[in-house]
This record gives structure tokens, sequence and C-alpha cells, in this order.
């Protein structure tokens, strides 16, 4: 049995029903965050609290009361020094509800991942874009369907051919020595990892500059990664792009 929060008490549930809370399984009208948690704190909650916020506001949802330390507390309930923080806020008729969960959280043993180029009929001006909406079928789809193949993440490819992300990462490159990454206008997640990525690069003096990225811009790059939360900062091969089926 796992421990979950569900507005504003703690109760012991089965993991089943944690899985049934997955973004992409579970549809709803909301948004949600993960957070890495180490030593028992979950990280950068400020920031993930911000954009919830953030997110919330554009689905017309009135923000609910989150104290931060709910996100501690599953994880001691949960005897998780390390693991995932999973929010999820979202409304059901005229109640919203707040859901706060730790999941295990293996860290990636691979130095380099392996990706692939899906084809999607995502618009660069989707008004989800900017928010970690619980609408991600999309997203989870396409990160199955690249695992089913032996890849480790999916770069997506909006209906304009650009590709804006990963299924769960924000995408970076360098070349020439200068650091690039997809402009939010065209499609992409303003990622927290995305955003400490572009202040520490300027803190050192790498030149950064948003640009729209092909795959034929991306083959000739020196070096590309990903980001996220969780992974942090990952290369990626960029020998082994290809595309799959349009997700």
């Amino acid at each position: 049995m796992k421990t979950i929060f569900l507005d504003g008490k703690y109760f012991k549930v089965s993991p089943q029903i944690i899985e049934a809370f997955t973004p992409g399984i579970f549809k709803a009208k909301g948004v949600f965050e993960t957070m890495q948690g180490q030593k028992g704190e979950a990280l950068d909650t400020a920031l993930h609290l911000k954009r919830l916020r953030a997110g919330l506001k554009i689905l017309g949802i009135k923000t609910p009361s989150i104290n931060p330390s709910v996100l501690k507390e599953v994880l001691r309930r949960n005897h998780q020094a390390r693991g995932r923080v999973r929010l999820i806020v979202w409304r059901a008729g005229k109640q919203t509800h707040v859901l706060a969960a730790a999941l295990p959280y293996k860290i990636p043993t691979k130095k380099i991942y392996r990706v692939c180029l899906i084809k999607t009929n995502r618009s660069a001006n989707d008004r989800l874009a900017d928010l970690k909406s619980l609408d991600y079928e999309l997203f989870a789809r396409a990160n199955t369907q690249a695992r089913a193949q032996g890849f480790d993440e999916a770069l997506l490819l909006n209906r304009s051919g650009i590709i804006f992300e990963a299924s769960r990462a924000n995408i970076f490159w360098i070349k020439d020595k200068i650091l690039y990454t997809p402009p939010l206008s065209s499609g992409c997640l303003n990622g927290i990892t995305r955003q400490q990525v572009i202040k520490h690069a300027k803190n050192l003096k790498i030149s950064v500059k948003e640009r729209n990225l092909t795959p034929e811009i991306l083959k000739k790059s020196d070096a590309a990664f990903l980001t996220n939360s969780l992974i942090g900062i990952k290369p990626i091969s960029l020998a082994s792009n290809l595309f799959l089926s349009s997700s």
C-alpha cells in the first residue's frame, strides 16, 4: 500500500489506484507537475508551483491552497528519501481536487539516449503548450511508441515539421559553440530545467539562442541533449534519429 495526499487528507491506497491517476491515462481538466525527490525533499518546489498556478489560470481553474510541505510529507510517509513526486490539480464539476503522490524513481544508467522522430498533429500555437496539462495522451503515446521500438525517447515534430520537444523533455543542441533550443512559439513547454540551463549558460557567457529545429539542423549539430526535472541533462545520439509512424 502507498500513501497519497488527496484534498487535505492522507490515504493508504493500492499502487493500481495511483497508476489510474497517471497523466495520459487519467482524463480530466487540470494540470500536473513532476518533481524529483532527493534526501526527502521535492526539488525546485517554488518553480513547479508557479508553473502549476499559471497553468490553472489558463484553464480558468481557481488555484486551491497547496502547502509545499505536503510534497515532503508524501515522500516521508512512503519512506522514499529519493523518488519522484507527482502533484495533480483538476476540476470535476464545481469541485477542484488536489492529489500528491510519491513514486519510485530509478536514476537512468544510460549515458547517452537513443532517440527517434515522431510526427504529430500538434499546432505550434496550441493553447495548452505552455502548461503541463492532463491532456497528455499525445506525449504518453509517443513515449510508449519509442520505447516499444527500443529507443529511450521520442523527438516530436509539430504539423509544420519543426521539432518542438521530446515526449518528456526539452531539447538543446550545440553548433559552432552556440547553444540553441526551440522557442516557446514552436509549441514547447518552458521546462523548469530548460529555464535553469539557459540561465546558467548565460551566466557562463555562453551564447544562447532560440531557433526552430528541423531534423536536418539536428543532424548537422555538434551535439544535442535533453533536459527535464528527473533526468537533468542527458546527451542524445545523433546517429539514431529516424521516423516512426505519426502519433
